[in-house]
């Protein structure tokens, strides 16, 4: 694909928009190296493993780190020698990948594509033991990193401490007030030395290592220290030495992993980028489009840079499909050129692996995208003149093939209108021999009948409102589009007796032909609208349809569980009976007995039922008090008796009718008009109970089929859905659409 192209639909604004996420100035190569992938198989996989990255990329952390290429490939060299600096930005990257694999590992077994990250995120655990045990955390090659640095630096501490001693003692003369400037030890010149003060120099023997700015203080080597100090500067500079075969040892043992680390390194640029890409998607809303092989359809499409730069932009549907081509004409500034570069600019971020801002929908995987803009009006001016158009469709012509878009926006201008349209019409009949896809904007009449009567082309129009001389940002297909010079003109201010004069001009039958047109956009407009009513009701059908299924499924998988689960206990307790029952009668002398044993029984298994149907919301009886079931976890109640609430044992307690007072309220309640909704977000969890069930009573006894319960996202959500799984009159219930207020609300079906 050419750079031009890449120019021409701004792909540049995208990538460096994505660049602000990135964490490190390295991930800016990885980016220049991206090329639209050609391969459907190897888009398809990219794409996966996109769509898996975005699904865990919030768990994985890539804070800022170094672009460490260049000091890889000089630990490779002999004798290299790396910083200390650079070593640790090394180490730091190392750290980065070992973090960023295990996080990526915990998501493999789901997220199968991520496998493909981890073969290439190799582990140097080597690496890093090596540069831990040889460097502290402040970044100082230890003591311990070699025998011979441990021995040095013990020695250079023995001189500092004689040096201070001695220093100390001059700093404490009877005199020193009147000597020294203050009375500490600094150093100048990689030595020791004393702040005299100047006019006192000459009372202390010794070396002159400079003064201050101010020149009140002298700073002065003693001669008491001056052997000291040379035998410090020969022990400093064999620690360096040997600080530096610390560092050659790290450097060569690094550079044996040479070719591993700058593979793990670059995969943690791809994963930079691929993070970098998820917060860029935030922005944009996008998804992926279906991969297909001969059409192209773009549901509720929005011009990407437009989506990052304004709140208020029109979602288009681009369509090529029956046909290979869309000939898209209409007036001045009523959006043709922007759906044009709308196209060409999302086919080429589908084929980067970068996600789209659309609802829905397919696009092939093109071998070369191809443009003639001749006008940049939405972003910048291009002064091209009908010879540069002419050079640049003389220059990627040769190279079309049925794999290719060509995006070709006002078609035919700056020459004759008369030639320029036979020119066109050339164009048009080429690429309809070479099969390509084509998208071409024109103002020119011969243009769009010849699109008219194509088998090749489907002709377009942008919608406009006439009364207001605004575009509508809709695409009518199957139409023509009217330039509307003239409206235009009057709108802007050209003077009445011109346009007369200009209309005398125009043909008769063109008159004819207009309100024709007219006529056919307006029933195309209404019939596009009542189409796009259907398909919304369609796919809200087929939601509603999809998940009432699946609550059936799963009412019937625990109806099943339960069933089976209940006989298998049944037949345990009956042949547990027997067992007890065989006992009685090998000893039982009486019928009494076997009454007695009969009654106990039959108590028993009417408990053990009045126990298993107790639900959230049921009233029970404990110890002479009322109270509503807030939760109910195995054997134990959690119960509200009035304002205290309270856990208690199942076996304990047995179900009740609700107080007359509540009853009384309840009778109350139903007098007054029936909502659609109720707001339980405020109240406590007895009291959203109560109110939930006196307001579903109410929903029945009317007929209402669905009403919206409003719960927040709390504690009151999970008991009063637990009050739902077991309504009697509740048939179904799901969480809230977005638009419904999503989780903090429940859409329930009744059972009239």
């Amino acid at each position: 694909m050419r750079e031009k192209d890449f120019v021409h639909l701004e792909l540049r604004k995208i990538l460096e928009r994505i660049k602000t996420y990135f964490n490190s100035k390295a991930t800016e190569r990885f980016l220049e190296n991206l090329r639209p992938i050609t391969d459907p198989s190897i888009l398809r996989q990219e794409i996966h493993l996109v769509e898996d990255l975005f699904a865990v990329e919030e768990n994985l952390t890539i804070y800022p780190f170094d672009d460490v290429e260049v000091q890889i490939k000089k630990s490779a060299l002999q004798d290299a020698v790396l910083s200390l600096e650079e070593i640790l930005s090394i180490y730091k990257v190392i750290k980065l990948i070992r973090e960023a694999r295990k996080t990526l590992g915990s998501h493999v077994p789901v997220r199968k594509s991520l496998s493909n990250i981890l073969k290439t995120l190799h582990q140097f655990p080597q690496i890093e033991s090596l540069i831990e045990s040889s460097i502290d955390q402040r970044g100082f090659v230890k003591d311990s990193a070699s025998e011979e640095l441990s021995k040095i630096r013990s020695k250079i501490r023995e001189v500092e401490r004689e040096i201070t001693k001695r220093l100390e003692n001059i700093l404490n003369r009877p005199d020193a007030e009147r000597l020294f400037s203050d009375r500490i030890i600094t150093i100048r010149n990689n030595r020791y030395v004393l702040p005299v003060k100047t006019t006192e120099i000459n009372k202390i023997v010794g070396i002159v290592h400079g003064t201050s700015s101010s020149g009140y203080t002298t700073y002065l080597e003693p001669y008491s220290v001056i052997e000291l100090n040379n035998r410090l500067v020969v022990l400093k500079e064999e620690e360096e030495e040997h600080v530096k075969k610390v560092l050659r040892r790290i450097t060569s043992y690094i550079g044996e992993f040479s070719s591993k680390l700058l593979e793990a390194f670059n995969t943690l640029l791809k994963l930079d980028y691929l993070k970098a890409l998820a917060s860029f998607n935030r922005e944009i809303k996008g998804r992926f489009p279906r991969i297909s092989e001969d059409r192209i359809i773009l549901k509720n499409v929005k011009h990407p840079i437009l989506t990052l730069t304004r709140e208020d932009v029109i979602p288009i549907d681009i369509r090529i499909e029956g046909k290979r081509g869309l000939i898209l004409s209409g007036p001045n500034t009523g959006g043709k050129t922007v759906a044009l570069k709308t196209l060409g600019l999302c086919c080429l971020m589908f084929q980067l692996a970068i996600p789209i801002p659309i609802e829905d929908g397919e696009l092939p995987v093109f071998e070369g995208i191809f443009t003639d803009i001749g006008d940049e009006q939405s972003i910048e001016q291009n002064l091209s003149t009908f010879s540069a158009h002419i050079s640049n469709l003389v220059e990627f012509l040769p190279l079309v093939n049925e794999k290719t878009l060509v995006l070709l926006d006002e078609l035919g201008a700056g020459t004759d209108p008369i030639e320029g349209s036979a020119l066109s019409i050339g164009v048009l009949e080429y690429l309809k021999r070479k099969s390509a896809f084509v998208f071409a904007t024109t103002h020119h009449t011969p243009v769009k009948l010849y699109a008219m009567d194509s088998d090749y082309y489907t002709p377009a129009s942008v919608s406009f409102d006439r009364e207001t001389l605004k575009p509508t940002y809709t695409i009518l297909y199957d139409s023509v589009g009217s330039s509307m010079a003239f409206e235009i003109a009057r709108k802007l201010g050209m003077p009445e007796e011109i346009l007369e004069f200009a209309s005398q001009k125009m043909p008769a039958e063109f008159e004819k032909f207009s309100k024709a047109k007219e006529s056919l956009e307006e029933l195309i407009r209404d019939y596009q609208e009542k189409l796009k009513e259907l398909e919304r009701s369609s796919f809200e059908l087929e939601k509603i349809k999809a998940e009432y299924m699946t609550v059936l499924s799963e009412a019937d998988r625990i109806k099943e569980e339960a069933y089976k689960e209940g006989m298998s206990q049944a037949l345990d307790y009956l042949k547990q009976i027997e067992r007890e029952a065989e006992e009685i009668l090998k000893t039982a002398r009486d019928r009494q007995k076997i009454r007695q044993f009969l009654r106990e029984k039959n108590q028993e298994i009417t408990q053990k039922l009045e126990r298993e149907r107790i639900r959230v919301g049921d009233w029970v009886e404990f110890m002479g008090s009322r109270g509503r079931v807030l939760e109910v976890k195995e054997d134990k109640l959690h119960v509200s008796f009035g304002g205290v609430k309270a856990w208690v044992d199942l076996q304990k307690v047995k179900k009740t009718d609700a107080p007359e007072q509540q009853k009384e309220e309840h009778r109350l309640e139903l007098k007054k008009a029936l909502p659609t909704e109720i707001n339980l977000t405020s109240l406590s969890t007895e009291e959203a109970l109560y109110r939930l069930e006196i307001f579903l009573k109410e929903a029945v006894a009317m007929g209402v089929k669905s009403v919206k319960v409003i719960h927040g996202t709390g504690t009151v959500k999970r008991v009063v859905q637990e009050f739902l799984k077991h309504y009697e009159s509740v048939v179904f219930y799901r969480e809230g659409y977005p638009r419904e207020g999503g989780s903090g609300v429940s859409i329930v079906f009744l059972r009239l």
